[in-house]
């Protein structure tokens, strides 16, 4: 390396490969990068980079490679990119994920980074393959007279349904209802049945079929009939058949479950009821006998103390005796026999929950009206686990006229077993109904029963990555979830184990030293850790800057934000064939206004003179869907992560802080998402939206779970979704915080292996176990007060360690749905290895957390402050969700969630407008001295304010040229009555 060129072209080739892992053609280098290398080496003279010829830069990559021991890209890893691409585009991830995950992959497996372009071409090819490799098997799989029956679905059954119907899940619960349902679920079983022979040479995944039914959704009739590939048209039919039966199954499931708890909660309260009409009448029977009681031990104290008398004769002993027990007969209470029968009535009851049962019964026949027709339709899985109950639901469906003692009653439990037989007027198959009902739910619930064909309620293992798979490409799998580093079980768990020992070391020197002020131990010896305030206040200088301002419209802000960021080029129109490739934006941000503020198309059109109900509906079908708002909302924190103000809320360069917390909103349709809840929302019913938000105020993630649910499983799967939106350079740690709701000790271990550490606010911490990696510890640290009261099961994670990682590349590799995934694990937990190997490697991780969390206080601040940040952005979202008092009018998850991704992208728009506002005032000021204390008092508030935007629009007071009317007053004065 003689020439100044060649010194100049290596340093900067060796730069830009350390920051990015790929080189660029020297025609691409940056006129200051190549001034900042000749001043490290001293040059002064310019150089012409003209002279570093592809000899020169050729020989350099291969030094810098070499250097770093990287890998140059070669046509091996071509290869295998192509094939990692093919699963991807397999389970229908966007190009611009697929694209992150590649150069995930080259970086994690230390190969050079291709170019762009190579990369499009990957991606490009993918698809393409992907698509004519589908549509080829169904060219095999299916005559043309089948296809022709599939492409003329609708009409052929349009005398028994509409098309609105076959398409869309009524979420009624009601009989008409319920029974439409499983009519409709019966007549796509019966399709899906007939081409089950397809589907297994076609091999569709279910997020393949969930892109191309979205073909049949989105479109009519006579835009599928417009494609002249009929391959096509049948991959959409096929795709759409085998969504609905999955979906239909799905939901039948949801409604069994939340028929049968309202049915059960009745009953519990018909129970509590009667006991309480109940509760004088037997307080009077128990305490006349516990009277009695107590006169017959004093008269038997009386006797037994007249036969030891010895002054007293045989015949006078025997006569005071009578006497005695004849008085305590005569004085008894004529009632006496009643209460003691009311009295042993009353605990048979208790302890059989007679009245629990006998509601149910009397509600038999409704609750067989309701659900038996959805029990026929249903399609339970033949291996379950719970087989007694499948041989019960084979019964109920032979439909027998009685029951004897040949019927399978194995899923009862004793004391069913004993009322079904009981003599009673009830008919012991109304009886035996009920009981199957409830074991159904059960199932469902422990997933002791499964269904076959579900997206939610399927046999667990069938979620992960395939054992034949994992165990063929189980290295390649681990580099493409960036796992491979977590290979070596032992080793993971050894460090951890001793990190965790250390830390028992010094936290417990610290707190006997008095070096801990924040920690105390009560009398009981119960510890306790104080939390200080977190320098972060909302009441602060930020409100006021920006309230001093003109107040500015949600439209306004839409517009000036699209101005710098051109958000609106992220919605594409999903229509299948013929859409329009531009749409008129004002439009497009009514759309979004309509969804994300809640006041709804209707009101919407009412509201404005330009645009028609029809329009917006027809704007939401075509060009607002989850995937183009994702995007959108991904544009907006890419640039709040370009602006240099939003760096003063960063508490640690290189680490990056997030956090999420949940909400909860009115539903006010018909929703089996929705649930009852009198604590949050009274006599309605409503939904959870947890939200995430990183440390620089973007909301980056939303996901809509049941009231019922906990946020914990949602965590994992928000983070999985965003990794490419929080994806930095310089980050080198990741940290996220959430309340108690979103903690559980399977996310400790899912986020670590994710390569987040979880900090999270637990109420009542110092209930917590903790955990000890060698029996040493519990043994050394028995007296204090942070002891370890077990020691960590390493048999257990080791011996699963495997499935453990399977489980988290199934998961990484979005092969399936994380919050699914963890629900169903711990639903099913008693029996589950898997899981009960994944929450002890969990504990051994929430004690190192918990070690950390009581000896540093700055940690304890910044995670306080976290989580106030997001807590103020759920407050901005009941802000910005103010159409129709807050109430959602939408019941369907994905309409919930397109509505709550609408809010987001809303919210961050105010974000980035504040931020943007706050960024033009410190360029207006001159001083230094200034500039640097209002960014010291923007930097103690958050920029999370909205006192200066006006959600409810500009009224115009202009009179309309011409009256409305066509008669005069005085006409009117004059109508004949």
């Amino acid at each position: 390396m003689q020439s100044d060129v060649a010194k100049v072209g290596f340093l900067v080739s060796k730069a830009y490969f350390q920051a990015k892992g790929r080189f660029f053609e020297s025609s691409r280098f940056f006129a200051a990068d190549i001034k900042r290398a000749s001043r490290v080496l001293a040059l002064n003279h310019a150089v012409d980079m003209d002279k570093y010829t592809p000899e020169m830069a050729t020989r350099h990559r291969k030094q810098i490679l070499a250097q770093y021991n990287w890998q140059a890209y070669s046509n091996e890893t071509a290869a295998l990119l192509a094939l990692h691409t093919d699963s991807l585009v397999s389970i229908r991830m966007n190009k611009e994920d697929i694209l992150f995950a590649l150069v995930s992959f080259c970086w994690m497996r230390r190969v050079e980074i291709p170019s762009y372009n190579q990369f499009v071409d990957i991606i490009s090819i993918g698809f393409q393959s992907y698509e004519t490799r589908m549509l080829e098997r169904v060219e095999t799989s299916l005559s043309a007279k089948k296809k022709n029956a599939l492409i003329q679905f609708f009409p052929q059954h349009s005398h028994l349904h509409t098309i609105g119907e076959l398409k869309r899940i009524d979420q009624g619960l009601g009989q008409r209802s319920l029974n439409q349902n499983a009519s409709i679920l019966k007549l796509f079983s019966e399709q899906f049945s007939e081409l089950a022979r397809v589907y297994k040479k076609v091999n569709l995944t279910d997020e393949a079929i969930t892109h191309f039914s979205d073909a049949i959704y989105l479109g009519n009739n006579d835009e599928i009939r417009r494609l002249k590939n009929d391959n096509k048209q049948s991959l959409y039919y096929l795709s759409f058949i085998y969504d609905q039966v999955h979906k239909r199954n799905d939901f039948a499931a949801d409604a069994l479950l939340k028929v049968v708890k309202q049915f059960t909660n009745r009953a519990k309260g018909d129970e509590r009821s009667k006991r309480d009409e109940q509760r004088l009448s037997t307080l009077e029977a128990n305490r006349t006998v516990l009277n009695s009681a107590k006169d017959a031990k004093r008269v038997l104290e009386l006797v037994f103390s007249i036969t030891k008398d010895p002054n007293l004769s045989f015949e006078e002993r025997n006569e005071r005796s009578q006497q005695l027990i004849s008085a305590f007969f005569s004085a008894q209470n004529p009632e006496f026999d009643k209460h003691i029968e009311r009295v042993g009535n009353s605990i048979i009851k208790q302890a059989t929950h007679a009245d629990y049962y006998s509601s149910l019964f009397e509600n038999s026949l409704k609750l067989q009206r309701l659900l038996g027709s959805l029990i026929k339709a249903m399609s339970f899985y033949k291996q379950s686990k719970n087989q007694a109950l499948l041989d019960a639901i084979d019964f109920y469906l032979s439909q027998p006229k009685a029951i004897d003692e040949d019927s399978p009653t194995a899923f009862l439990t004793k004391t069913e077993a004993n009322l079904l037989f009981e003599e009673d007027d009830i008919n012991p198959l109304n009886k035996y109904r009920v009981f199957l009902f409830n074991a159904v739910a059960k199932g469902l619930k422990d997933k002791s029963l499964t269904l076959e064909y579900s997206y939610r309620y399927k046999q667990t293992p069938s979620y992960m990555i395939g054992v034949e798979e994992w165990r063929n490409h189980k290295k390649r799998l681990l580099a493409a979830a960036s796992l491979d580093k977590f290979f070596d079980g032992r080793s993971v768990l050894d460090g951890i184990g001793m990190s965790v020992t250390q830390r028992f070391e010094d936290v417990t020197r610290r707190i006997a030293q008095d070096e801990n002020p924040h920690f105390s131990v009560k009398d009981d010896g119960t510890w306790r850790i104080r939390y200080p305030d977190p320098e972060f206040s909302i009441a602060k200088y930020i409100p006021t800057l920006l309230g001093s301002s003109r107040s500015v419209t949600l439209q306004d802000v839409m517009f000036e934000i699209d101005r710098h960021t051109n958000f609106s080029s992220c919605f594409r129109n999903r229509l299948p064939r013929g859409g329009n490739t531009e749409i008129d934006i004002r439009l497009l941000f009514a759309t979004v206004l309509s969804l994300g503020t809640n006041l709804g198309h209707t009101e919407l059109a009412r509201a404005s003179k330009l645009f028609s109900e029809k329009a917006l509906k027809d704007t939401e079908n075509s060009w607002v869907s989850i995937a183009n708002l994702q995007r959108a909302n991904d544009c907006l924190v890419k640039t709040i992560q370009s602006l240099s103000l939003p760096t003063i809320y960063n508490e640690n360069n290189g680490r990056l802080h997030t956090s999420s917390d949940g909400k909860k909103v009115v539903v006010n349709v018909n929703s089996l998402l929705a649930n009852y809840s009198y604590k949050y929302y009274g006599k309605e019913q409503g939904i959870s939206v947890n939200s995430f938000l990183d440390e620089k105020q973007s909301f980056f993630h939303v996901n809509v779970l049941t009231s019922s649910d906990r946020e914990a499983p949602y965590v994992l799967e928000g983070l999985v979704s965003s990794k490419h939106t929080l994806m930095q350079d310089d980050i080198e740690e990741h940290i996220h915080s959430t309340d108690t709701h979103g903690y559980t000790e399977a996310v400790f271990a899912g986020l670590y292996l994710m390569d987040v550490s979880f900090a999270p606010r637990i109420k009542n911490v110092h209930h917590q176990t903790l955990y000890a990696y060698h029996s040493k510890s519990t043994q050394k640290y028995s007296d204090s007060p942070l002891a370890p009261k077990s020691q960590i099961n390493k048999k257990l994670i080791l011996d699963n360690w495997d499935d453990i990682l399977r489980l988290m590349a199934s998961m990484k590799l979005k092969r399936c749905s994380s919050s699914q995934m963890l629900k169903m694990l711990s639903s099913s937990e008693r029996d589950n290895t898997l899981y009960k190997a994944f929450k002890e490697f969990g504990r051994l991780l929430k004690t190192h957390f918990i070690l950390n969390y009581v000896d540093d206080e700055e940690l304890r601040q910044n995670i306080q402050k976290q989580l106030n940040r997001v807590e103020l952005g759920q407050k901005l979202a009941d802000k910005v969700l103010f159409g129709r008092n807050g109430k959602l009018q939408v019941g369907l998850h994905d309409e919930v969630q397109l509505v709550m991704a609408s809010n987001t992208l809303l919210r961050n728009m105010i974000i980035l407008w504040n931020y943007l506002f706050l960024s033009d005032y410190c360029l207006t000021l001159d001083s230094e001295e200034q500039r640097a204390k209002v960014i010291e008092s923007i930097s103690t508030g958050s920029v999370i304010a909205w006192a200066h935007i006006n959600f409810m629009g500009i009224y115009e007071f202009n009179p309309v040229g011409k009256s409305r009317f066509n008669a005069t007053l005085n006409k009117m004065r004059n109508v004949s009555i």
